[in-house]
């Protein structure tokens, strides 16, 4: 142990940047993580790798190439995949709290949470045989895999989200996007899902809803204008039917993550 303090004591710069360069990459990978910017990433990591066991194996044309393309790939990624790093560092700036902290130090007033009046908005809905179709963000911005609509970013509230819905409002067919505690947009049209494994009694909003969960992370809320029915689309799977309770949990389970709550809805309702 006595060795080890030393050595921690004599290269403690070093150990700090090893320590900062870890941090750096692996803030990087969880900031990425579901989007196409992490699958060149991996590539990226395969490559060098066959490009230092070429080197081993003295296979010179082949270091040649692959010393090209990982001198010159980067730059051209950079320029292709620049909406994809404009989201990281958006993503980055959203969840720092660090200039609000500094801005303002004063207790917050305590405000409705999305679940809640994303519940009570789609449940007066439901009675009234409104349809509706709610995109909730998780880690993956949504722009780069919808039909933009009419840009909103209003603060949450479900006086509005009624209003968006009304079947006099021109927006009400597309879906809105909720980011954090805004309305961002809203009359967006979402792809639809080509599963074949989906029930044929299934309309275009419940189609949108998978279609959209079956390329990036967000949540989505469907309701159904025909029965009143709500369901919740994640991860390509729909759950459908969803009482009152059943839905707030999910979406609760969903939306606001606690290692404290266990949902018992089963597995099988989702399909």
């Amino acid at each position: 142990m006595a060795a080890v303090w030393e050595f921690a004591q004599s290269n403690y710069l070093q150990i700090a940047d090893i320590v900062l360069v870890a941090a750096v990459f692996y803030y990087l990978f969880v900031y990425v993580r579901g989007t196409k910017t992490a699958v060149v990433i991996q590539g990226i990591v395969v490559l060098t790798l066959v490009y230092f066991i070429c080197v081993y194996l003295e296979l010179i044309t082949l270091v040649f190439i692959l010393k090209g393309i990982l001198v010159v790939g980067p730059l051209a990624l950079f320029i292709i995949f620049a909406p994809e790093i404009r989201q990281v560092l958006e993503r980055a700036g959203a969840r720092s709290r660090l200039f609000e902290w500094i801005a303002s130090r004063e207790p917050e007033e305590p405000q409705t949470s999305m679940v809640h009046t994303i519940t009570s908005t789609v449940l007066a809905m439901s009675e009234q045989r409104v349809g509706g179709l709610f995109v909730i963000e998780r880690q993956t911005l949504v722009d780069d895999h919808i039909v933009p609509g009419t840009v909103l970013d209003a603060v949450l509230s479900d006086r509005l989200l009624a209003s968006i819905f009304d079947i006099h409002n021109p927006l009400h067919d597309g879906a809105v996007v909720l980011r954090g505690e805004r309305i961002m947009s809203a009359g967006n049209f979402l792809p639809i899902s080509e599963s074949t494994f989906l029930s044929e009694d299934l309309g275009t909003r419940h189609r949108a809803a998978v279609g959209l969960t079956e390329r990036i992370d967000a949540v989505v809320v469907v309701v159904s204008e025909e029965r009143g029915e709500l369901s919740i689309a994640y991860h390509g799977r729909l759950a459908r039917g969803l009482q009152k309770e059943q839905f707030t949990e999910q979406l609760t389970a969903l939306v606001e993550p606690n290692e404290n709550f266990a949902t018992v809805m089963p597995r099988a309702a989702f399909v």
